[in-house]
């Protein structure tokens, strides 16, 4: 929202006026065939293709015709097509300012104030809208466009389905938290049966192969806010104590919840004392959540998903509901990449030496849902310091795509990962096994080690002393 931004995309609009004139000029000469160019090249503005890696490609034929005359071979550079990559945040800032009851003229009167000024750099949005809300902040984040390289699915998959004639999973298993206790992973995953609603049930595996699956949900809707379903659970340890983060769902808005039991209640068997703790936030639809399992700087941190992004929240003590202040800390990424219409936590977050590793979840306009990788700072867990430009996982198994029966197609969502052996930091050769739902139908699991995860440059750049 610079003023140079939008001084420039002043002139691209009158740019594409003129072409529209030109369009209708020759249509009422009868010459259709070149007034159809014409308006095709009018249309094409703001059309754009973001690729995996990132890299902006406008649509615009001028540009590239621009570009080529000047001796260009392979793509208009980032410089060039700047202005057209942000063409909507012109749209944006004056419909916002007229819905404020403004008259959307003095945007280009403080335009050319702030140009002659020497501020051609200045955010409008500083000096149109002076208040902004008190309670909610924006992170902007710079990250690294290297690839991670992919998972690598279990050739046992699906490791977990549904039990035909079961009361409470016969339709579907899916999304599944995930808590590594010594060479034990125990897998709270979320299940439905005939009603259609979320329980969670508990498998006990040794990594890979279920070896004992509990005949009973371990957690069932008991208050109204969930009478309708407890949903992908998020897992932690904190001291002594299980926290179990889940959704809550009525029917109408899905919400934050948060249960606990005994560490060592659980670990001799005891899988069905959970203390509710409350909802995280309330009334608002809000989903994705993870908590950190330590403090940092004396605060704990909670990451959750309004959509379409994910926010984080600092809190002196684990009360709920929480009413501190927020952050957007990540948001979709642009044009067609694969997160480009919503994104949110996955799996818990994994210490390593480089940062808090979370496997997260991204969505694109078509709704295939699709895995990547967040790493955070250890230290200041709003900065994000790797971000990968490709997903690592995404459906292609005909149990990920969906058959005839699954709930929804095209899905790969995680809610845990653990460590393939017990180890409180994770380093370069540690491998990482990622628990996800598939088609929201069943459940299977993929690994890698960190530096699959983390590419070779940014890991020699980036190592953190633990």
């Amino acid at each position: 929202n610079s003023a140079h931004n939008i001084f420039e995309n002043y002139h691209h609009r009158r740019l594409v006026e003129k072409i529209r004139f030109l369009s209708n000029y020759l249509s009422d000469k009868g010459d259709t065939e070149k007034a159809n160019l014409f308006e095709v090249m009018a249309d094409g503005y703001g059309l754009s293709q973001v690729l995996e890696d990132g890299t902006f490609l406008t649509c615009t034929a001028w540009s590239w015709a621009s570009y080529s005359f000047k001796g260009g071979l392979k793509k208009p550079s980032p410089f060039t097509t700047s202005v057209e990559s942000r063409w909507f945040n012109h749209d944006f800032l004056e419909s916002l300012y007229e819905s404020l009851g403004y008259d959307k003229a003095e945007i280009k009167q403080l335009v050319f104030r702030l140009i002659k000024e020497g501020r051609s750099d200045h955010n409008l949005l500083d000096s149109l809208l002076p208040t902004r809300p008190k309670d909610v902040a924006v992170v902007v984040q710079e990250t690294t466009n290297e690839p991670s390289k992919h998972l690598e699915r279990y050739s046992g998959n699906p490791i977990l389905e549904p039990v035909e004639g079961s009361s409470w999973e016969s339709k579907y298993v899916l999304n599944p938290g995930a808590l590594r206790i010594k060479d034990k992973v125990y897998l709270f995953y979320r299940a439905v049966g005939q009603d259609n609603i979320s329980h969670i049930g508990l498998a006990i595996t040794d990594g890979y192969k279920v070896l004992e699956r509990i005949k009973k949900p371990i957690l069932s809707p008991e208050t109204p806010e969930e009478k309708m379903g407890c949903e992908d659970p998020r897992i932690i340890v904190i001291d002594d104590k299980i926290y179990m983060v889940y959704t809550a769902y009525d029917g109408n808005i899905a919400q934050i919840a948060i249960a606990s039991t005994g560490l060592e209640e659980f670990t001799k068997g005891n899988y069905f004392n959970w203390k509710r703790e409350g909802l995280a936030f309330t009334n608002i639809w809000n989903k994705d959540a993870i908590i950190l399992p330590e403090k940092i700087n004396g605060k704990y941190v909670i990451y959750h998903r309004i959509e379409p992004s994910m926010w984080v929240t600092y809190t002196d003590e684990l009360k709920f509901p929480i009413r501190e202040k927020h952050a957007i800390i990540l948001g979709p990424r642009p044009g067609r990449m694969w997160d480009s219409l919503k994104i949110g936590a996955g799996a818990q977050a994994l210490k390593t030496e480089y940062g808090w590793l979370q496997i997260y979840h991204g969505v694109d306009h078509n709704y295939v849902y699709r895995l990547g990788v967040l790493l955070f700072d250890l230290n200041n867990p709003s900065k994000v310091i790797y971000r990968s430009p490709n997903p690592i996982l995404e459906p292609e198994e005909d149990y990920e795509i969906g058959l005839s029966g699954a709930w929804v197609p095209n899905v790969v969502f995680t809610c845990g990962a653990v460590p393939a052996v017990d180890k409180e930091v994770l380093e370069d050769d540690d491998e990482i096994l990622v628990y996800y739902g598939a088609a929201d139908t069943s459940i299977g699991m993929a690994k890698a080690t960190l530096a699959d995860l983390l590419p070779e440059s940014f890991r020699k750049a980036n190592n953190q002393s633990i």
